[in-house]
């Protein structure tokens, strides 16, 4: 747009009622999101799972992430209460890596860390679960608790 056409829509949109604003907007979100679906199925995107997920992120953006990091530190945080009242030994299963590798961690690791270490592993060992969730609960999580304004 050139600055003359700049100038003649902030003219319009400022003789609008709010009520009218709201309606375009909505009208043109609907333009958008056809538009976007129809650049999809043109590259291809559409039908692909990194495709989709383009799509999740630019639709939800930085509510998808506080949204996912939420759900890895409420899984990091089971894993380790499973951990914790489930008497697991981190350092004796440190050690059976160690005798597996030819290392020596099990000594030089404070066995606090060591417990934090493993719940990190299981956590990400996690991930192949959790991601699907994710996708699949994040536009109801996300739009109940931001609710979509157009």
């Amino acid at each position: 747009m050139t600055e003359e056409e700049k100038e003649a829509e902030k003219q319009r949109v400022a003789g609008l009622t709010e009520f009218q604003k709201d309606q375009e907007l909505r009208a043109l979100n609907r333009q958008i999101a056809k538009l976007e679906m129809l650049k999809g199925i043109n590259t291809g995107e559409l039908y692909t799972w990194t495709g989709r997920y383009k799509q999740l992120s630019r639709d939800y953006g930085f509510p998808l992430m506080a949204y996912y990091f939420s759900v890895w530190g409420l899984t990091g945080i089971g894993v380790y209460m499973l951990l914790q009242f489930g008497n697991v030994d981190a350092m004796a299963l440190i050690a059976r890596v160690d005798s597996m590798t030819g290392f020596d961690f099990a000594s030089k690791i404070d066995p606090t860390y060591g417990t934090i270490g493993l719940t990190l592993v299981v956590n990400e060992m996690i991930e192949p679960l959790r991601l699907p969730i994710v996708i699949l609960t994040v536009k109801p999580v996300v739009d109940r608790i931001f609710p979509p304004k157009f």
